[in-house]
């Protein structure tokens, strides 16, 4: 129906109200309610308009003694008058106002409802009344219509109607959720705290919805984020602390009905880790794995993470976050892999923001190692050939073998060894007596006499022969040919020529 038609009808009906009344209360006690003074008067502009259901606007009320303006329902149309009132406006004073919100199914006195909002489109008419008993309520409801009667004009209520929408109620999704919040627990005064986090929309649908950055219960930072149905995104903001006092703060991100908070301490002074007690291997063969370790102690009153840095020959291997709690240490561990490292010395150092320690490191190549007990060194080892007779060997340290050793008193030098790496030949006994020279030891380098050749059968090998003459080499060795010489060999039971003395138990 359109909204004139309506409006006609309203006021046609105004009528019905007016006789409906002088039915309860008597014509005599009707006439100065419904007769308003000759220089009493009012209008009232009420348009269409979208609602949400709990309230109403009407457009203006003109009044020329004071009242209301009341909402009425359609069941005016049906002859309702007192029942058809579903909302009153507070008291206007003489004159015009305009926008006034008038809510609906609540505060008329005398008046009870078993709804709280419309449910529907509906036709609304608004109707200004007088405070006929001064009091600036609105009674015409609880006095059936004895008091506070409508303005009339021409013998009808002045009246306007409207049709009036109730929006859609949308479905409030979920709430957007706030995750993944970073930011420093502790600052200098002066610095910034830098605070990240994301926000996620967990609904189905698209979605709009504030999002606030609260700091020490204030907010700082409001924003209108859309997301799309299962979206996210990162925010971020920033706290200047120059004019904040040292202490510890509250701080968060929050949407409607989600948040993370978190606690900043601003600090006046934040003093770095120390480090110490740096130790590490001095020694290490390429490729094999370095493990370092280090006390890092936190000096502060308060728990705080800093940096720690682990460096090899100055470049940077590892950083690694350290949160201690105040004026509390620990150890840090750090590992390096010295695979491809060529061989040499290097400085490694483990460092916080202020502080550090460094220690050297050799990396060796593999078989850099010293030799291990027992074996020659190398311009002393017997040639390939060059050990004693399957019977005759020379003891691990160059012995003569269990039972190639010379004769009781015939043991070459001290401990009964030939030359300094000089073994004795395959058979490797000296003359049959078993005895070089006077006790039958070699000479101090382990030479034979002159024509001092081993005996018969006392050959050196190939490496440990005595010289071209019969003399042992210096190094022990014996001659090129491993051969005694020609006419060389000991005697029987003589002695070579003149050696030096051997020790008695030679």
């Amino acid at each position: 129906m359109r909204s004139s038609t309506k409006k006609l009808i309203a006021i046609a009906l105004t009528a019905v109200m007016l006789s409906s009344v002088v039915g309860m209360v008597g014509a005599q006690e009707l006439r100065p309610q419904t007769e308003s003074p000759m220089d009493a008067n009012a209008t009232v502009t009420f348009s269409d308009q979208t609602t949400d259901g709990t309230s109403v606007t009407v457009d203006s009320v003109n009044v020329s003694d004071g009242g209301f303006v009341v909402i009425h329902d359609d069941s005016l149309l049906e002859g309702e008058v007192t029942g058809s009132v579903i909302g009153v406006s507070e008291y206007l004073e003489p004159g015009e106002t305009e926008n006034v919100t008038v809510t609906l199914f609540d505060g008329v006195p005398g008046a009870t409802f078993d709804q709280t909002e419309l449910s529907e489109d509906e036709t609304l008419i608004a109707m200004p009344h007088r405070d006929t008993n001064a009091n600036e309520t609105y009674d015409f409801v609880a006095t059936d219509g004895s008091a506070d009667g409508p303005y009339v004009a021409n013998g009808s209520a002045v009246t306007d109607s409207a049709n009036v929408s109730v929006e859609t109620p949308q479905t409030a999704g979920e709430s957007f959720v706030v995750t993944d919040l970073a930011a420093p627990e502790v600052v200098e005064r002066g610095d910034a705290v830098d605070v990240t986090a994301t926000v996620e929309n967990p609904n189905d649908e698209a979605d709009t919805q504030t999002v606030e950055y609260r700091f020490d219960g204030n907010v700082s930072v409001s924003e209108e984020v859309s997301l799309d149905a299962g979206e996210s995104t990162e925010i971020s903001t920033s706290v200047n602390t120059s004019a904040l006092a040292s202490g510890v703060y509250i701080h968060g991100v929050y949407t409607r009905e989600d948040g993370r908070p978190a606690q900043v301490r601003i600090a006046d002074e934040i003093v770095s880790f120390g480090v110490t007690d740096l130790s590490a291997p001095e020694t290490v063969t390429a490729g094999d794995n370095v493990t370092v370790n280090a006390t890092v102690e936190n000096p502060n009153e308060f728990g705080v993470e800093q940096p720690i840095q682990f460096r090899f020959d100055g470049d940077l291997v590892e950083t690694r976050d350290v949160d201690l709690d105040g004026e509390s240490s620990t150890t840090v561990q750090f590992e390096i892999g010295t695979e491809g490292t060529p061989p040499g010395t290097y400085i490694h150092s483990v460092f916080s923001n202020d502080f550090g320690q460094d220690a050297i490191i050799t990396v060796e190549a593999p078989g850099d190692a010293p030799p291990t007990d027992g074996e020659d060194d190398g311009a002393g080892e017997d040639g390939e050939d060059g050990d004693d007779a399957e019977d005759g060997e020379d003891g691990e340290d160059g012995d003569d073998a269990e039972d190639g050793a010379d004769a009781e008193d015939g043991a070459d030098g001290e401990d009964g060894e030939d030359t300094d790496d000089g073994e004795d030949g395959e058979d490797g006994d000296d003359a049959e007596d078993g005895a070089d020279g006077e006790d039958g030891e070699d000479t101090d380098d382990g030479e034979d006499a002159e024509n001092g050749d081993d005996a018969d059968d006392g050959e050196d090998t190939e490496d440990g022969e005595d010289a071209e003459n019969g003399d042992d080499t210096q190094d022990g060795e014996d001659a090129d040919d491993g051969e005694n010489a020609e006419g060389g060999d000991d005697g029987g039971n003589d002695t070579d020529e003149e050696q030096p003395e051997t020790p008695e138990d030679g």
